[in-house]
């Protein structure tokens, strides 16, 4: 088990805390400590993380470790203590409760020094979104910037905080991070995701827009081990933030919906119909109906309303990745020999520039799914 580490780890660096002036402050502060022990693990390969019951072992050692101090009269305590303010501003409801209630066990300990801890400590645990939300999407509709804006308790500290989200394949958060104000996470934003970043964000008027938000895997079966230090240092916050964001939604009468699935339902046939017609037009024969429709089932399952039609090279790279692991059979070599024009097609409909298309048809070309492995075979949808 990698958590004793973990925590010995944290609790030794928290000593740092005491350098933070302010509720954001240690709020980033404590992300950074914790994420650089999520991803010392991560890298090291370990598997089933159970990062939720890690935090919980660490609100109780760093309670441990305070009260330990107390009694030797040891200035350490003063770490453990913010690092716990720290985790009620980053873990999700229930675990920041449990950090809560261990800071109400720590302050009977303090006696004297109660009287002097600074007031702003407690407005950690009452973070809270203003309801201000901004998009922003890539030019290929994939990759989408959502920036919610926080402030604590009277206006403190305000902030904003970005999600990057990529929907080209299974929904990922890339990235995540805390900032001054939408000029500066929007410029991050752009940082990370290069030259198809080309939108500025826009006011999000409709929360139908914000379905990124709510359909991104933050489960630990979605960690793959590459993820950026910035991921892992807002492991536990994004989740938090989401939460932060969905309330203050629901208080104006919009709430995000949870409850939207992107596999089921889904109708194949407006799409494999229009494609046909096209290739018709195009090529003066129809492609075949089984091919056509177990395409458009790969690529429609799982993808986010408003982005049917993204061509974006991580789009195609899932696509085929997916198509590579079905069964060897007539239709499969029907679908890889159709996915360029069914990749031309939809960046026609995308409204994509000619350079675009031509750069997207081209990969799907040349990267050629593997050849499926015959001892495990998965068939086509």
């Amino acid at each position: 088990m990698w958590f004793d580490e973990a925590i010995a780890e944290v609790l030794g660096g928290a000593d740092a805390l005491r350098g933070a002036r302010g509720p954001r402050e240690l709020e980033q502060a404590g992300a950074e400590l914790i994420g650089a022990q999520l991803q010392r693990v991560l890298q090291a390969g370990r598997s089933g993380l159970w990062l939720d019951w890690w935090f919980e072992e660490l609100v109780d050692a760093a309670l441990a470790r305070f009260a330990q101090a107390r009694d030797r009269g040891d200035e350490a305590w003063q770490g453990s203590w913010l690092l716990l303010h720290a985790l009620t501003s980053l873990g999700s409801p229930a675990l920041a409760s449990m950090a809560q209630y261990r800071i109400n066990v720590a302050r009977k300990r303090l006696g004297p020094d109660g009287r002097v801890q600074p007031a702003w400590l407690r407005q950690l645990a009452k973070i809270a979104a203003t309801g201000e939300v901004w998009q922003a999407r890539d030019v290929y509709g994939g990759r989408f910037a959502v920036i919610a804006g926080f402030e604590y308790p009277g206006g403190t500290d305000s902030s904003v905080f970005l999600f990057d989200i990529d929907a080209s394949g299974f929904l990922d958060l890339i990235s995540a991070g805390v900032y001054d104000d939408l000029a500066q996470a929007a410029a991050a934003w752009r940082d990370l995701v290069g030259d198809s970043a080309t939108a500025d964000p826009v006011p999000v008027r409709d929360v139908g827009d914000l379905a990124c938000l709510v359909q991104f895997d933050s489960g630990e079966m979605a960690l793959r081990g590459d993820e950026s230090r910035a991921r892992m240092d807002n492991w536990y916050r994004a989740d938090r933030r989401v939460h932060d964001l969905a309330h203050a939604l629901d208080k104006r009468g919009t709430p995000l919906q949870f409850d939207v699935s992107l596999y089921d339902g889904v109708d194949l046939e407006p799409m494999a119909d229009a494609f046909a017609a096209w290739h018709v037009e195009q090529f003066g024969t129809g492609p075949g109906r089984d091919a056509v429709l177990a395409l458009a089932e790969e690529w429609s399952e799982g993808a986010l309303p408003g982005t049917q039609h993204v061509i974006s090279p991580r789009r195609i790279e899932h696509i085929l990745a997916l198509v590579g692991d079905w069964l060897e059979d007539p239709v499969t070599e029907e679908v890889k020999a159709l996915f360029p024009r069914w990749v031309r097609w939809h960046g026609e409909q995308a409204g994509l520039p000619e350079e675009l298309i031509r750069a997207s048809v081209e990969l799907a070309t040349t990267s050629a799914p593997a050849p499926a492995d015959p001892a495990d075979p998965v068939e086509h949808p």
